[in-house]
């Protein structure tokens, strides 16, 4: 995944933490409560990306990396947490 400098990630960083609050204060605790709205809020950064065929490519080709790096970065050590308890697949 692109790594972009300290300083710019903390201004998104503020931006987001924004919307999580906002999430908070709406009451919603759970992913599946503001699964409406997170679908919405990356719809509406697409639409950014919404122009020409090659720039659509590149806002969908965003989200996939995005999915892989959470994937990578997340869901394996899970995933490698519920081998070491439950057993590998044979």
């Amino acid at each position: 995944m692109p790594y972009i400098d300290q300083t710019e990630r903390k201004i998104y960083d503020h931006l987001i933490d924004g919307i999580l609050a906002r999430f908070e204060n709406l009451g919603a605790y759970t992913p599946m409560d503001v699964a409406g709205a997170f679908t919405y809020i990356v719809y509406r950064l697409l639409k950014f990306f919404n122009k020409r065929f090659w720039s659509r490519a590149l806002g969908i080709g965003c989200v996939i990396c995005a999915i892989l790096e959470i994937y990578r970065r997340d869901h394996t050590i899970y995933e490698n947490e519920k081998i070491k308890e439950y057993g590998d697949i044979e």
